[in-house]
């Protein structure tokens, strides 16, 4: 039974993130009954969820919250068009990512942009600039990369 559990959970050959259960080498035993397992999140993702006895409460000591968010990333300008706005703005990939992989992403819903420049569509000419924004990507109707120059 344990091992059909396992083979069930393994990531794909191309995930470019790890997981606190597969980082600390946690029995099935143990992450089977984690809040964190059974969402497919990291302990540090959920409210109130303290699976470390040793870090409880402080990410900042945990190794593999280091770990996992100390990936190195690449700053890629964008443009995404939705039906009500155009988004110009910069998105952080994971390095050796495609914008096309980060969007499909099925682990995050939403795309956080930083410099961002939104335009309505069919409305009056309206730029609103921010220096962060959070995109559903559902609402993602055209996504492309800009060069330097463009934004």
């Amino acid at each position: 039974m344990t091992d059909l559990l396992e083979e069930r959970v393994e990531k794909p050959e191309n995930a470019m993130f790890t997981s606190c259960w597969e980082m600390t080498g946690c029995p099935p035993s143990n992450y089977l009954a984690c809040a964190a397992f059974q969402q497919r999140k990291n302990c540090y993702e959920l409210d109130r969820v303290v699976c470390c006895a040793k870090h409880r409460d402080n990410c900042a000591s945990c190794h593999v919250y280091i770990a996992i968010n100390t990936v190195p990333v690449r700053r890629m300008v964008v443009h995404l068009c939705t039906e009500r706005f155009d988004i110009v703005g910069a998105v952080h990939l994971p390095a050796g990512m495609r914008l096309s992989d980060f969007i499909n992403r099925e682990d995050r819903t939403f795309i956080v942009m930083t410099d961002a420049k939104l335009t309505a569509v069919g409305g009056p000419e309206r730029v609103i600039e921010d220096s962060f924004a959070v995109v559903n990507k559902a609402h993602i109707i055209v996504a492309r990369p800009l060069d330097e120059s463009e934004s």
